[in-house]
């Protein structure tokens, strides 16, 4: 008997892994389409609905504000803008949210652990997806990199600390309603 839970893991980590190469390499048309589809498709099936609506929310957040200190920064700059991330980032960002609570959630709930892992993947995603996106490096690589790496050091904590923080006051606002 195959374990739900397992194939469930195992499809939450291939769709952030396709939806990594559709924003990437298709631009922010694609990426918005798969993201809504595999964010419908996720929201579908899993039971904390609420849980993951506020780590994609969070997730975007931090997305917007970490990317958006590259950009005005002078580090990346991308075609579609010289003042917001495009969507394909935007969405990259959604997909990561999805992941946090599921597939990553054996990295995620060890603040230490997540830094570590984010300081060196996040670098190397970005590597990557630069030399495939229509987005460009303004500054050096000796440079950037380290600066992604120190980013990322707090990406995933302050994700985690935010998402405990939100949640928490969710909960007492519905106990208090429905007392």
């Amino acid at each position: 008997m195959i374990n739900r839970a397992l194939v469930f893991t195992i499809t939450n980590a291939v769709l952030f892994q396709v939806g990594w190469f559709v924003c990437i390499l298709c631009g922010s048309f694609w990426a918005g389409v798969f993201t809504l589809a595999a964010i419908a498709f996720h929201f579908m099936i899993v039971q904390q609905r609420r849980d993951d609506a506020v780590a994609v929310l969070i997730a975007i957040a931090l997305g917007l504000l970490h990317d958006s200190l590259l950009l005005h920064s002078g580090q990346i700059q991308f075609a579609e803008s010289a003042y917001l991330p495009p969507l394909w980032l935007v969405c990259l960002w959604a997909l990561l949210g999805i992941t946090l609570n599921h597939s990553l959630v054996w990295i995620y709930s060890r603040p230490l652990w997540s830094a570590l892992l984010g300081a060196i993947a996040a670098p190397l995603s970005y590597l990557a997806g630069v030399s495939l996106s229509s987005a460009e490096w303004s500054s050096p690589l000796v440079r950037v990199l380290p600066i992604i790496a120190i980013l990322w050091l707090v990406v995933l904590p302050l994700h985690r600390f935010l998402s405990l923080r939100v949640l928490s006051y969710v909960q007492r606002k519905t106990t208090r309603l429905s007392s």
